[in-house]
Order: structure tokens, then sequence, then C-alpha cells
């Protein structure tokens, strides 16, 4: 009984960190995006260096053409069939900052999108 109160016990400790870790990251996130669009400078070194570790800040026109983004030279237009799925949910953008989730490859991606009115800005997980 003790040991299973214990086990329970450093199970609810490690979702209690993880919990808090999870929501600092998202405000990292949301900081990293909202500098990249108030500052208005949309090239791969000014995304790189404003993204959290580990991630990437990607740009893109409203109409789905990708102007920041690591996979840019295989994907250029995400408003085509194969990724409109992923260009419906990213256009949700708005001037606050949304977050919206979507498949990629499979898996659940969690991305914070922000329109600048000219380009909208996104970084995710």
């Amino acid at each position: 009984m003790k040991k299973t109160f214990l086990l329970s016990f450093a199970l609810f400790i490690g979702l209690c960190w993880a919990a808090s870790s999870f929501a600092a990251d998202k405000k990292a996130i949301e900081k990293a995006v909202s500098s990249v669009a108030l500052a208005g400078v949309y090239n791969a070194e000014a995304c790189k260096s404003n993204a959290p570790e580990g991630l990437y800040i990607f740009v893109m026109e409203k109409n789905g053409k990708l102007l920041v983004h690591p996979s840019k030279d295989a994907i250029k237009d995400l408003s085509t069939p194969k990724y409109k799925v992923i260009y419906d949910e990213l256009i949700k953008a708005t001037s606050d900052g949304v977050w919206v989730q979507y498949q990629w490859k499979g898996k659940e991606k969690n991305t914070f999108v922000k329109d600048d009115g000219m380009k909208i800005v996104g970084c995710g997980y």
C-alpha cells in the first residue's frame, strides 16, 4: 500500500512539473512569434534567432505561400489540396494570436499563429 502511494505521489509530482514546464514553453512560443511579427522582419535568420530552442518560426503569406520554413523548398504553397487542412487552420490566425491544431506526418501539432496584417507568423510543437 505504501509503495502504491509513493508511486502515485511521484507520478502526480511529475505531472505537475510537466504541466508547469509546458505552460512556460507555450509562453515562450507566443513571445517569439509576437517578437517576429512586431519586428516585421521575415527572413530565416530573424526567425531562427527568435525561435525557442529546438523549434522554428515560420512565415507565410495569407495565400499559403511559405516565405520562411525549414521545408520551404519542398513545400512552397500550403493552400494546395495536399496541405489544405493545415492551411485552413493556419489562416485562423488573429492579430492577438491563436493556438491551432492539425495533423502533420501522423502527429498532432499545436501551433501559435499570429496575423500581423500582411503575413502569418507561427511556431509550435
